[in-house]
């Protein structure tokens, strides 16, 4: 049977972001491990002779026999290169078996879930020994979900010392629980940016972000110096909107308020850098109210509408908003593409190094999967296809043509991605059990220490409240569930 081998390219971003959040599309195929019978189709040989060199990155032995199960709430994309190698290397499992129904033809064995309920019914087949294979690592529950069972280490199934893994070794480090792996990271990725309009920026007199960037001096200075120009020109005027902005200022200092160390969860709670940017920063984007106050304003929501009016100087999203936010407002108000351009969040004057959080993309092995082979092969094909040059070269023309990309922010992103302009910072205050710290609410042990004095610094009765203040009364919950945890590792 002939195996149309296809690369939607559309699916495959510049930036090897292989974590697609679109639906699966079957595929026609051959079965088990048998090369596939080649198309005669011009159209397709290209693509056939491009994932065919890319076999030999793999481990060509392994016989996979079964579908891959796959918990979430969002469908793999099997048109990106990663899918389409694994269909040619290793053929499609239990190929035309029609109780997968429409899903015969995948590689996947696809098994929806709400979002909300992702954890609990991870929890509840791993408990029944229905477990599925794979899962989408995800920093806001690790180490906790480690803790609970949920998924397995993966350093026996992995070779961590193979060249492939040099781009991202040295952040699985930063993962490691109890001295395992267990969150094969294939990509870092830009996670958020601060974007902004350079003509509103024109309009107002103030130098371009970028050019401070360029410089070298885009700092936590610079940044608030510019904010409060901002506001001055003219009323209604907000510096700054978006998620999670205070966190992110505090990973520029290069500290987790929660981190992993040697294994161990660690508080940084009285660390001096995180205390100085809560004080230099945090603090003074509330009391020059210079941060869009949403919870005043808009019913506690981030308002994208009061940037795109050109009231908020910055917009702070991932750096994916281009095509996911901001494509509706580029056609409806007719913007130049190069006017939209964005800065990481600013430096730590004191560093000389820009510490940002990074996106990790990887896949865990959840306890009691039945299909390590499948979740081996998986896991080689993305390595094998994240960082091939054809693929970010095709993705990053397909962006061009229908996102309407330009060429500098596109080399600005692979620059800020390739460059090693960014130290990684990861912080796992989520990660010590979303029973204490729900993400839905800012009351939570952990958010309520950066989200409370970056709004308002008022407390739930109206008292006014600063980090010192809410970190002592938190840090006793934080620290108790931390040496809870840590002390697991010793049992």
């Amino acid at each position: 049977m002939k195996r149309k081998l296809k690369i939607a390219l559309a699916s495959v971003l510049c930036l090897s972001m292989v974590l697609s959040v679109t639906a699966c599309n079957s595929s026609e195929g051959g079965s088990g491990n048998q090369e596939p019978e080649r198309t005669t189709n011009a159209e397709y040989e290209p693509l056939l002779e491009y994932v065919s060199e890319l076999q030999d990155k793999v481990d060509t032995n392994l016989k996979v026999e079964k579908k891959i199960r796959w918990l979430s709430h969002w469908a793999i994309d099997e048109t990106q290169p990663a899918a389409e190698l694994f269909k040619y290397v290793y053929g499609i499992p239990e190929e035309g078996d029609t109780s997968y129904g429409d899903d015969a033809n995948n590689i996947f064995d696809y098994i929806n879930v709400e979002y909300n309920s992702r954890y609990d019914q991870l929890g509840k087949m791993v408990a029944a020994g229905d477990s599925p294979d794979i899962f989408q690592f995800e920093i806001i529950n690790h180490p906790y979900a480690a803790y609970k069972k949920l998924y397995q280490p993966v350093e026996d199934y992995i070779d961590f010392d193979d060249p492939v893994w040099d781009r991202t070794r040295d952040a699985m480090k930063q993962f490691e629980w109890g001295g395992h792996n267990y969150c094969p990271i294939v990509t870092l990725n830009l996670d958020q940016v601060m974007w902004y309009r350079r003509d509103i920026v024109a309009q107002a007199g103030l130098k371009e972000p970028y050019e401070y960037y360029k410089e070298g001096n885009w700092t936590w200075d610079t940044m608030l110096e510019m904010l409060d120009k901002w506001q001055k020109s003219g009323e209604g005027k907000w510096g700054l909107d978006g998620w999670q902005v205070p966190d992110r200022l505090v990973s520029t200092t290069g500290k987790a308020i929660v981190a992993l160390e040697d294994g161990k969860l660690k508080d940084n709670l009285y660390d001096a850098d995180i205390e100085r940017c809560m004080t230099n920063v945090i603090d003074v984007l509330y009391k020059q109210n210079y941060r869009y106050p949403r919870h005043e304003l808009n019913g506690w929501s981030i308002s994208i509408s009061e940037w795109v009016l050109g009231n908020t100087l910055f917009y702070c999203d991932l750096s994916t908003a281009w095509h996911d936010s901001f494509q509706s407002y580029i056609k409806r108000y007719k913007w130049d593409p190069s006017t939209i351009f964005c800065v990481p969040f600013p430096r730590d004057p004191q560093s000389d190094k820009y510490y940002q959080v990074m996106k990790n993309d990887a896949f865990v092995l959840c306890s009691g999967s039945k299909n390590i082979e499948g979740f081996q092969a998986w896991t080689q094909c993305l390595i094998a296809t994240a960082y091939d040059e054809e693929t970010i070269r095709l993705g990053r023309e397909q962006n061009k043509e229908n996102y309407q990309y330009t060429d500098e922010l596109l080399d600005f992103f692979e620059e800020l991605q390739y460059g090693g302009v960014f130290t990684p910072v990861f912080e796992f205050k989520e990660g010590i059990g979303q029973d204490l710290v729900d993400p839905n609410t800012v009351y939570n042990c952990c958010a309520i220490l950066t989200q409370i004095p970056y709004l308002n610094c008022v407390d739930q009765d109206n008292n006014p409240v600063t980090f010192t203040t809410l970190r002592a009364a938190n840090e006793g919950t934080i620290r108790t569930r931390i040496d809870q945890l840590n002390a697991s590792l010793d049992a």
